[in-house]
């Protein structure tokens, strides 16, 4: 009887969507956007899964009673789609409507979700497809009738967008049809390119509770990173209070969603119903500042720190080495594959112990405010779904990326991601503040050698709080050769940090575990969560190209990473061997104290080592260097000699 009332209403209502504008985020030849309301049921719109949206535009308001959609091939029987629809309207703020999600099972004859709101847009964010590379909709039919509210207003009210372009006075702006926002389409923006230009938006609602950041879609007509916009917020008058200071300059694409602090004398200020003057106050030459979209807004407060976790007791025999990757994507941001595919090959078919996706914290859906994204909960899900302890360990992490020539973080354990989309955390030594509040997080300097000019400044300055939470570093003697691929690793000693060095992937096109043989060795009791991060804070870890070379180190026996007190002398012992046959020697060994400066070196050929030595120690640290015959080599942590 349900579904019987459900076929009444629908059909006393108007279909809305059948034949109108139509686009999407991505698309596969030969079935574009339109194809999904063309009315034929052997046509589709097709593109890349994951996170893509499809849209349609219904032409005016309507009041949306029903969305009908059909997602698979009617001889698709096992085959399922999980998606979730929005509607809008004005194609800004997005209202949820229906998921088909967690609980998704096989619909190839369709479903039809209840939607009852006013609404002109319909967005459908398709998440997986069971079935293949791709996600389609066959069909999507919107019913509803005519609103009474036949025209939208412009609402100013925080945290709403509101289009740049629906400005009330302006100098030195121009609009313009902007046909790179989103592919398929045009949208009205602005740009504006001389100092002092000003545009003039009144009465804007920013709350009874008020506002911190003011937001946008910002983009830049020279893509040049370093040619900067210095833009000012002013209250109530175009010399009145300024309340913020936003220095906007390209990211990873033209167009960015930009988040920028905003802070009055008196607090109370930036509540209630004022005037907003944003002014162009600093351009470098050449440079336009281009806005589609502006909004005020309350940040999303980070979640409360966790305690670091007690670190646990000793084994009472050897550690047990395992290896993975800590640094890989996936189709939720600019790799390929979905988190179960990469888990599912990194286990199965590299035969790695644990995986870490760390996806780039800019590409999140709701990037400006992490406890609304649906990819975050998506990947925590699939690790906890994914992790067999003792077996594997699917790990999760998110990579911090400056696009300021700084380069590029990675954080793990942590209940939220950071992104330097919101402006104040391109202020580096802002961003080491905030991660220093979070003693029990992972931190790791990605990829010093690339990824921006200034490559991580170098590790200055050194901080000892900061230290705390610094526990790793990348090296990759395939692109970053310098002092045998160990430059930046002993840089980052020699200036006082306690970091582990450690071989990822960086997996941006699958192979999550077989790209290449770099891999990172964890010493740890038992195969678990708690063990591994408690590896990793105590640094026993380290970088290795050659597969299945397990290493060990003690001094006076101390395991490595740990810190010890000073002695005149140091009682030396090493240990290596391959965890699987695979035919490969060990021919040398080296000691490697500040500077790089080789301590210690002994020639080897066997497939094992096992050496015990005792040196008079000037240094401040120790760590050792393995070679294989072919040139791959281990190197692992030090450790530390403390006065």
């Amino acid at each position: 009887m349900l579904m019987e009332g459900i076929r009444h209403e629908a059909e006393q209502a108007k279909l809305l969507s059948r034949g109108k504008r139509s686009w999407a985020e991505d698309t596969v030849a030969g079935h574009e956007a339109r194809l999904a309301v063309d009315g034929q049921p052997d046509t589709c719109w097709a593109g890349a899964p994951y996170y893509k949206w499809w849209k349609v535009d219904l032409g005016e308001l309507y009041h949306i009673e029903r969305i009908f959609i059909r997602t698979e091939a009617p001889d698709e029987m096992e085959s399922y789609t999980r998606y979730f629809i929005e509607v809008s309207d004005d194609d800004l703020n997005w209202r949820l409507a229906a998921e088909h999600l967690e609980t998704a099972a096989p619909a190839p004859d369709g479903l039809t979700h209840v939607v009852g709101l006013e609404a002109r847009y319909v967005r459908v964010t398709l998440t997986y497809c069971s079935s293949g590379e791709t996600v389609r909709i066959y069909d999507l039919e919107a019913y509803g009738r005519q609103s009474s509210d036949r025209q939208p207003v412009i609402d100013r009210r925080a945290p709403r967008k509101f289009a740049a372009a629906d400005y009330d006075e302006a100098s030195g702006f121009e609009r313009f049809e902007a046909d790179d926002v989103e592919p398929g389409t045009t949208y009205a923006a602005l740009r504006g390119g001389t100092t002092g230009s000003w545009l003039l938006y009144r009465e804007v609602d920013l709350s009874d509770i008020g506002v911190d950041q003011l937001r946008g879609m910002f983009g830049f007509a020279d893509l040049d990173k370093s040619r900067q916009v210095t833009l000012e917020v002013r209250l109530d008058r175009l010399d009145g209070e300024c309340v913020g200071e936003l220095i906007l300059f390209k990211q990873w694409k033209r167009w960015s969603n930009l988040a920028g602090q905003l802070t009055a004398a008196e607090p109370e200020r930036l509540s209630g119903v004022r005037d907003i003057y944003l002014v162009l106050r600093d351009v470098a030459p050449g440079q336009e500042l281009l806005i589609h979209w502006l909004a005020f807004a309350k940040g999303t407060a980070l979640p409360q720190p966790q305690p670091r976790a007690e670190a646990l007791p000793e084994p009472a025999g050897e550690y047990r080495i395992y290896f993975g990757n800590l640094h890989s994507h996936t189709g939720l941001s600019d790799g390929i594959g979905t988190p179960d595919e990469a888990y599912d090959y990194a286990r199965y078919t590299a035969g790695l112990d644990f995986l870490a996706i760390t996806e780039h914290s800019n590409l999140y859906d709701h990037d400006l405010d992490w406890d609304r994204s649906r990819k975050w909960v998506d990947i925590q899900r699939t690790t906890a779904r994914k992790t067999e302890e003792n077996a594997f360990l699917a790990l999760y992490g998110a990579e911090t990326t400056w696009y300021n020539q700084f380069g590029h973080m990675n954080t793990y354990n942590m209940d939220c991601f950071i992104n330097a989309y919101e402006i104040k955390y391109n202020d580096i030594a802002h961003y080491y503040h905030t991660i220093k509040q979070y003693p029990d997080s992972i931190q790791q300097w990605n990829h010093p050698w690339s990824c921006g000019n200034r490559h991580l400044d170098g590790f200055d300055p050194y901080d000892p709080e900061l230290d705390e939470v610094m526990h790793m570093i990348e090296i990759n003697p395939i692109e970053s050769k310098e002092l045998g691929g160990l430059y930046y690793y002993v840089t980052a000693l020699d200036k006082g940090w306690h970091v582990a060095p450690v071989g990822s992937q960086d997996n941006h096109h699958g192979q999550w575990g077989t790209q290449n043989t770099l891999r990172t060795g964890i010493l740890v009791d038992r195969l678990t969560t708690a063990d591994f991060y408690d590896a990793v804070r105590h640094q026993r870890a380290y970088f290795t190209s050659a597969l299945h070379l397990s290493v060990w180190f003690r001094v006076n026996g101390a395991i490595m990473g740990s810190r010890i007190p000073r002695t005149e002398t140091a009682d030396i012992e090493i240990h290596a061997l391959y965890s699987l046959p695979t035919g490969h020697r060990i021919v040398r060994m080296e000691l490697i104290g500040e500077q790089g400066q080789v301590l210690h070196a002994a020639d080897h050929d066997n497939d094992e080592l096992h050496c015990r030595l005792t040196l008079s120690w000037p240094d401040r640290y120790c760590f050792v260097k393995l070679y294989q015959e072919d040139g791959e080599f281990a190197a692992t942590a030090p450790v530390w000699f403390e006065d």
